[in-house]
């Protein structure tokens, strides 16, 4: 599938989740651990470069777009996640795992289906999360995400990947919005 193809059928599907969440056909939003999770859809897509640099504009959770944290910001807010622990200027990826414990939320080296993986150390001094969309046996799992840091440099698009190995990993455990 050309990168044109993938991208025009992350539209669509995420046209069709709007549509049914903003016009009610079918349920409430996903939650975890009751149907595939929403991952399809993040509203800044189109203006996401493939490749080059982001600009820096900032998104309703306060995070920069096109980035993991504002991806992963509106996964949550998707699959019906709390986000209002989040604290403006301080949500690099590294100190997600802070920010939650001062939000009482469970940080542990668990994956769960919705939990945010938090790599504090990968990609240099920002860190990176993704959102958790499956587990398997041996603790193994997959993820949904955008700007995947590596050793050849940050991939500056969205990516799936599964079977991704728990080591050095942190998860956060988000509990359903509170409204």
């Amino acid at each position: 599938m050309s990168r044109w193809s993938a991208w025009f059928a992350t539209v669509v599907a995420g046209v069709t989740v709007i549509a049914t969440a903003a016009y009610g056909y079918g349920s409430s939003p996903v939650r975890p651990h009751s149907v595939t999770p929403i991952i399809y859809g993040y509203p800044y897509a189109p203006d996401c470069p493939i490749a080059g640099v982001v600009v820096d504009r900032v998104d309703r959770f306060g995070m920069y777009e096109c980035n993991c944290t504002s991806y992963v910001a509106w996964a949550l807010h998707a699959n019906g996640l709390r986000t209002d622990w989040f604290i403006r200027g301080a949500m690099d990826a590294w100190n997600w795992p802070h920010v939650a414990r001062l939000a009482h939320l469970r940080v542990t080296a668990s994956p769960s289906v919705g939990a945010v993986a938090v790599w504090p150390r990968l990609g240099g001094r920002f860190g990176h999360v993704a959102f958790v969309t499956d587990v398997v046996s041996g603790g193994r799992f997959s993820v949904a995400e955008y700007n995947l840091p590596s050793w050849l440099g940050a991939r500056l698009d969205f990516d799936v990947r599964s079977n991704v190995s728990p080591v050095g990993v942190q998860f956060i455990v988000v509990p359903a919005s509170r409204g």
